[in-house]
């Protein structure tokens, strides 16, 4: 129908809401693509497709306000494109010595240049604090969450609903350590998280997201730019895949990641597996460190910690997060060798993809990240920008590392205490106990309880 024949009415309505349309910004919020100088990184802190295919979707809004914002980092990684054309040094001169270490911070800090947006469909959430305005956002957007009957409302599927929770507890988490947001913002949003959770039954029944990671990767690569896959991980005693005990770091430690952590190690066969563990001890009680093999595979495996109505924390079987390495060379620094740590070993990572869950439908949740791809790394209490190479280069490189873990390898350490671990429900009734402080707080402010904000250590740094 032509314009001119629709009623005048009419027509203002179909203007005010394309206005409205376009002050919210009704098109996705792109990432840069690989090889750009901001790989991986949000390009503006707009809504994205993650939890809805209709970009202005409530919960798409909500997602951009708990893991969208633009931030100063305090440190910036010397690896990134801008900062090594900055340097002038080629490779065989850059990646010598202690390379993973070197950044610009302090001073050389530009407030405006080096501010930019972080996050999007990641683990981590970059958001410190909310303002005035983004809290009434938020609040409007949580009326939706406010109960379990206006959840169920919504018509969201299991893992949505995991999801969804898991990031409001993650955000609120950090919000009540660190003082982010007021009082009713954070009731709103504890109100949100239990009117989310769902039995335990149920949480337990969701699938890892590994059982068809094989459709989106290789399983026989060793190049850091393709996709690999790890073959048998999570089949249990049967697989090659031997997990290890060990002395959990307090990185990784629930009350901090949200998480259980579970650690893996692949030498060829089990029986392999189990032995080189077991030396590690026999190793250490001799002041010194076992052999890696090459073509050893090691692998950390992050799996969501849910919440019941009850606010009964449940290790869920789903997969946050794998960060998986390999041998490939000798642990010799070789900077034209290429690899991830230019001594030795690539490196992959897998991570939960909101966007492949809920709206894209990819065979599985789980999306591949180059080790080229940049993030904002929180995990050791200060703001830093930086590439995954890097970032895990400084806790694995086989050189220059302190000589306390074997081949950058840090769970067969000197001081990890590793045992072959028999009980696959160790590590998830571990991270299940480790909730006890989040649980406590949340409790105390459904309650009503004033808390007072603590310092940093809060989910995901």
């Amino acid at each position: 129908m032509p314009s001119s024949l629709l009623p005048p009415n009419l027509i203002r309505r179909f203007c005010l809401a394309a206005i409205g349309l376009l002050a919210r910004g009704s098109l996705p919020a792109a990432t840069y693509p690989v090889g750009h100088d901001f790989e991986g990184l949000p390009q503006s802190v707009g809504p994205m497709t993650v939890y809805a295919a209709a970009v202005d979707a409530p919960l798409n809004r909500l997602h951009a306000l708990l893991f969208l914002a633009e931030r100063t980092p305090t440190e910036i990684g010397a690896t990134l494109p801008a900062e090594r054309r900055r340097d002038g040094r080629p490779d065989e001169l850059f990646f010598n010595g202690k390379w993973a270490l070197m950044n610009r911070k302090g001073a050389d800090i530009d407030a405006k240049a080096d501010t930019r947006a972080f996050g999007g469909d990641v683990r981590t959430s970059p958001v410190k604090a909310w303002t005035e305005e983004q809290a009434v956002q938020a609040r409007q957007l949580l009326s939706l969450l406010d109960t379990p009957a206006a959840v169920e409302a919504l018509g969201l599927t299991p893992l949505a609903r995991l999801s969804l929770q898991w990031d409001l507890l993650q955000v609120w988490w950090r919000f009540e350590r660190e003082g982010g947001a007021d009082d009713a913002t954070l009731q709103a949003m504890a109100r949100a998280v239990q009117a989310l959770g769902q039995p335990r039954a149920t949480l337990l029944r969701l699938p890892s997201g590994v059982e068809r990671l094989a459709d989106l990767g290789r399983t026989d690569t060793t190049s850091r730019r393709e996709p690999r896959v790890p073959v048998g991980l999570l089949e249990g005693g049967a697989s090659p895949w031997v997990e290890v005990d060990r002395e959990s770091k307090a990185l990784f430690q629930a009350q901090r990641s949200l998480a259980a952590a579970r650690a893996f190690v692949h030498v060829g066969d089990r029986a392999s597996g189990e032995r080189l563990v077991a030396a590690v001890p026999v190793a250490a009680a001799q002041n010194r460190l076992v052999e890696v093999p090459r073509g050893t595979e090691v692998a950390l495996v992050l799996s969501l910690v849910g919440l019941s109505p009850e606010l009964e924390p449940v290790a869920t079987p789903v997969v946050s997060e794998i960060r998986l390495r390999l041998a490939v060379a000798e642990d010799r620094l070789e900077p034209a060798s290429d690899t991830s740590t230019r001594d030795g070993w690539n490196q992959w990572v897998w991570l939960f993809s909101r966007q492949a869950a809920f709206v894209t439908g990819k065979p599985s949740p789980l999306r591949f990240v180059p080790d080229t791809a940049q993030s904002l790394f929180l995990e050791y209490g200060t703001p830093k920008h930086s590439s995954y190479f890097a970032q895990c280069a400084l806790c694995h490189r086989t050189t220059n590392g302190g000589n306390q873990n074997p081949s950058g390898v840090n769970i067969l350490g000197r001081y990890a205490k590793p045992s072959v671990l028999v009980d696959a429900g160790k590590r998830l009734r571990d991270a299940e106990r480790e909730m006890a402080p989040v649980v406590k707080r949340l409790r105390e402010r459904l309650a009503g309880v004033a808390v007072t904000p603590k310092a940093k250590g809060t989910a995901g740094e």
